[in-house]
């Protein structure tokens, strides 16, 4: 098969899921004989070599926005992609419904990952969220005949708002061990001496939540933040201002290398993510033995409910809860270790990108083959039962 991807940054690029998706996910189904490439905003990289890890890339233009930034580079790779022999063109997120709308109308074959709840994301103004982003809604919808999200509980938003089922086909994570904790020293951490956030700045992250219940906890340990964000902006000064000491900011860290260190040798990840679906944030640290504190939405409890139905995690509702489940963390270390053991046998079975890549190369060849959906949905939801095993 050859796959186009449009709407990452490019690869490699650590900063969201998307990119995660576009590089693990391709590089696998590049190791399986598929041809795999990804559009990549060229003023991002230095390195403009035209493969990465077997991954084809293609770079083109745009500005460096929040709003236009990948409008205009969706539209571009959008036209390229019309000129090339692609068997399948996944468009990732509504923010490239528009763009992919010119070859849709050229009968090419296009696929959406729809992503999250755009339209209630607050980093978009008011008028991207109840405009824009709900008639891209509509506008995929009437374009594909089915579609993927990302979790169970952003399948039964499309089924009660608009009548759609989907393909499911959650983010995945790797199993991560700790390959250099000095790395710790250039953050003056030490190992399970901290709490780790990784998040942008963002209020739908609930980081204010987080510190004042860090606060109000008492506990000893450190909270270290690491995530960007507008450092103008009255939340991220109302942040650094009320901090404390016992608060470090660690800005952007790019370096996955430094972020699956800081996972691995946290004490436990405290995750405030209000908006669905799965969230990478919150299943990548699992995947390095890292126990969670997590703020309950279903997207939340999906990834913590194993299959037996025990929790590989902690929930809480609001603040209180919050700093209840710092002082319980703080003074029962053997839960912890417990946690730590669940949550890389959640990731093992349900949650890697091993398994993430046979669904999408089972979705994509049902795509091309013209399967009916109900199919496509069956078999990749089938590609699970590969990764069931006895975790006693």
């Amino acid at each position: 098969m050859r796959i186009a991807f449009i709407g990452a940054r490019g690869v490699p690029h650590g900063y969201c899921s998307t990119e995660q998706i576009a590089l693990q996910v391709g590089k696998r189904l590049v190791a399986r004989g598929h041809d795999f490439t990804v559009y990549c905003r060229s003023n991002l990289f230095k390195d403009r070599s035209p493969t990465y890890e077997g991954i084809r890339r293609i770079f083109l233009p745009t500005i460096e926005h929040k709003i236009f930034g990948q409008l205009i580079h969706g539209l571009l790779a959008g036209v390229h992609s019309i000129f090339c022999d692609y068997d399948v063109m996944h468009f990732q997120c509504l923010t490239n419904t528009y763009q992919s709308i010119l070859p849709w109308l050229l009968r090419r074959n296009i696929v959406f990952n729809v992503n999250g709840q755009e339209w209630e994301n607050p980093k978009w103004p008011k008028i991207l969220r109840h405009i824009f982003f709900k008639s891209t809604v509509y506008i995929t919808l009437a374009m594909c005949k089915e579609i993927i999200t990302d979790a169970k509980g952003m399948y039964d938003i499309y089924v009660e708002r608009y009548k759609r089922p989907s393909t499911i086909i959650e983010y995945g994570a790797e199993i991560i061990q700790s390959t250099n904790p000095t790395i710790l020293e250039q953050y003056n951490l030490s190992s399970k001496q901290y709490y780790f956030v990784a998040a942008r700045m963002v209020p739908s992250n609930q980081i204010d939540v987080i510190v004042k219940a860090f606060k109000r906890s008492g506990s000893s340990k450190i909270l270290a933040i690491a995530g960007g964000g507008d450092c103008r902006s009255e939340f991220y000064q109302s942040l650094k201002r009320n901090a404390g000491n016992q608060v470090k900011f660690l800005g952007l860290i790019s370096d996955q290398g430094h972020i699956d260190n800081l996972y691995a040798n946290a004490y436990a990840y405290l995750h405030g993510a209000s908006l669905g679906g799965v969230n990478s944030a919150l299943i990548r640290p699992l995947g390095a033995g890292c126990p969670a504190l997590v703020f309950d939405t279903p997207f939340n409890r999906e990834v913590l409910e194993m299959n037996d139905k025990k929790s590989c995690g902690v929930l809480w509702k609001n603040l209180d809860e919050l700093a209840q489940g710092i002082r319980y963390f703080d003074n029962n270390s053997n839960l912890v270790k417990e946690l730590s053991r669940l949550g890389i046998i959640q990731i093992k079975r349900n949650f890697t990108w091993d398994l993430v890549a046979d669904q999408y190369e089972v979705f994509y060849k049902g795509f091309i083959e013209r399967w009916p959906v109900e199919k496509v949905r069956r078999e990749v939801a089938a590609q699970k039962e590969k990764y069931f095993f006895d975790d006693q």
